[in-house]
């Protein structure tokens, strides 16, 4: 991914001078992703020691009820790109909830900052640990994405193993038809050291497919590595710190270019009672 280009998320999901999936393909490879990118947290009561993911969405409800703020942070290597994002996600009833955020671009000039993207993605609970998403991701005046996703998790005592994966075709907004797609699968592995503290590390391949204007095949990887903290007791406030290395064959690697530094901060509140 080139550095110096305007980013814009996506999961998870995603960053700064460079996009993390799910992303377009360079310059705007930072993808939501959310995420995500990701991150995810049932925040209204005590529970036992559970850790939560970098850039993937958690395969875990919301509460019923429940508004969950999870601003995010993205910092490139060399400090000159910056890209905020704010969702959040709303517990609907047992089955359905829904995420939505938005993101901006910023350079060290004041005169810079753009709107990045707007991530909408209503969920599904098949089971308390499998979610179906159409997610929605536009970024204005560009692309429009429709995504297919699942989100899901596995858990061995203080060991989690989160899973987002999904199929996202860009749709240019400027008549260009369907410029590319992304395919991916995101894997984390999360580790409980005690209910406030717990590290965090994760594998993010993704494939952009490039149909126009010319046809190319990009495999890129994302290495993450993190640690997260409860700021209380019940478990209400949870902050994440994390380095994200991005590799990929077509590009040379760089501290400023493949370095991204990110944060995310949790909380919720009770809007209604089940």
């Amino acid at each position: 991914m080139e550095r110096g280009a305007r980013w814009t998320f996506h999961t998870g999901p995603v960053y700064i001078g460079k996009q993390l999936p799910p992303m377009r393909h360079p310059p705007r490879r930072l993808a939501s992703v959310i995420a995500l990118v990701a991150l995810a947290v049932l925040l209204a009561a005590p529970r036992p020691a559970r850790a939560y993911p970098v850039l993937l969405w958690p395969g875990t409800p919301f509460s019923e009820g429940s508004l969950t703020l999870v601003p995010f942070i993205f910092v490139s290597g060399d400090g000159k790109l910056i890209n905020p994002y704010l969702y959040g996600a709303l517990g609907l009833s047992e089955r359905w909830d829904l995420i939505a955020g938005a993101s901006g671009n910023f350079t060290l000039n004041p005169g810079s900052a753009s709107l990045g993207v707007v991530d909408v993605a209503p969920r599904y609970l098949v089971t308390p640990q499998l979610a179906l998403s159409p997610r929605i991701i536009y970024t204005p005046g560009q692309s429009l994405v429709l995504s297919p996703e699942v989100h899901t998790f596995w858990s061995w005592d203080k060991l989690t193993l989160w899973v987002n994966a999904g199929l996202r075709p860009s749709l240019d907004l400027n008549g260009g038809g369907i410029t590319s797609t992304i395919t991916y699968a995101y894997f984390s592995t999360t580790y409980a050291f005690s209910p406030r503290f717990w590290g965090v590390f994760e594998v993010d391949p993704y494939l952009t497919i490039t149909h126009s204007p010319s046809a190319s095949i990009q495999p890129t990887m994302q290495l993450v590595a993190g640690m997260g903290f409860a700021l209380d007791p019940q478990q209400k406030h949870l902050l994440e710190v994390a380095a994200i290395a991005t590799l990929s064959p077509s590009a040379s690697f760089s501290y400023a270019g493949s370095i991204t530094y990110g944060a995310w901060y949790a909380t919720s509140f009770e809007l209604w009672k089940k």
